[in-house]
């Protein structure tokens, strides 16, 4: 995505919307030719620069899940940014949507193309999808009247799903990665994730240097399960993942975690339930009083 473009000059809004769009392509940079006026994430003042940091840095947060997508497309074919018809054939509609994409099967974008808009109205396929914003959780298969103010943008997460964070960073490999964060989505059906870690940088994967993660999440209103599947021979250097546990709908009394229980644990002002554990879990059990 050429972020500002070649003809035209975008005002700050149209440059936001368009980083907050370029955010969830495959490749991102702001580009323009040499006799064009400045387009630079900085170029347009103090408030939409810090509209603009906020989404780079939510891409460099995102690169783990975004490396997991090249991975399923290198491997299975399927393309990074997805249309909804690919989610659901069987409405007829969602092969004329041309408004809203999916960015790999777990996070769907609804990008803002009216000017001066303050909210838009999305189609959420079906199923469960949590607001990425407010964690607020809303039915598929019907539209919604969304909020999208210029800071932010409407974005969805499939329940059930596993969203792994990198720290933010100014370039790619500036930090060694101590822990990765999970971003864990409750869901009263089973669903699978996966992610996709390598050296980043070799051709070692082709001698099975890699690892294949699948996670599954089920949950009720009593209990939720994390299941961790891996394969491949890669190790990353990170011991611990940081897991964020949305949409908990019960007091918890108890986490375990390969049999073992966890004491460090706390849920905060967002009902969002924090802990820690070893990279290399089998199982996560996350129990009620």
């Amino acid at each position: 995505t050429d972020i500002g473009g070649f003809s035209g000059e975008p005002d700050g809004e149209l440059f936001t919307r368009w980083i907050q769009l370029g955010t969830f392509s495959p490749f991102m940079r702001a580009h323009s030719a040499g006799d064009t006026a400045e387009r630079e994430p900085w170029s347009f003042g103090e408030f939409f620069e810090d509209i603009n940091r906020k989404f780079i840095e939510l891409r460099y947060r995102l690169l783990p899940y975004l490396y997991s997508v090249f991975w399923e497309h290198h491997r299975y074919g399927f393309p990074i940014l997805r249309p909804l018809v690919m989610l659901e054939q069987e409405n007829i509609s969602n092969h004329f949507r041309q408004d809203e994409f999916c960015y790999g099967d777990k996070l769907l974008i609804c990008p803002v193309l009216e000017q001066g808009a303050i909210s838009r109205k999305v189609y959420l396929p079906k199923g469960k999808w949590y607001n990425f914003w407010t964690n607020e959780i809303l039915d598929g298969e019907s539209e919604h009247l969304i909020e999208a103010k210029i800071d932010s943008m409407p974005m969805f997460v499939r329940a059930g799903s596993v969203i792994p964070e990198y720290p933010v960073m100014q370039y790619v490999d500036e930090k060694s990665i101590t822990e990765v964060v999970l971003n864990i989505y409750n869901s009263d059906y089973e669903v699978n994730s996966y992610m996709y870690e390598d050296h980043g940088d070799t051709f070692a994967f082709e001698q099975d240097i890699y690892l294949e993660k699948k996670f599954t999440v089920k949950g009720d209103d009593q209990f939720l399960k994390v299941n961790q599947r891996i394969e491949g021979l890669y190790t990353p250097n990170y011991e611990f993942y940081a897991c964020n546990i949305m949409g908990v709908n019960f007091q918890v009394k108890k986490i375990i975690v390969d049999n073992k229980e966890v004491t460090d644990f706390y849920t905060d002002d967002k009902n969002i339930l924090h802990f820690k554990c070893l990279k290399n879990f089998s199982e996560i059990q996350i129990l009620s009083l």
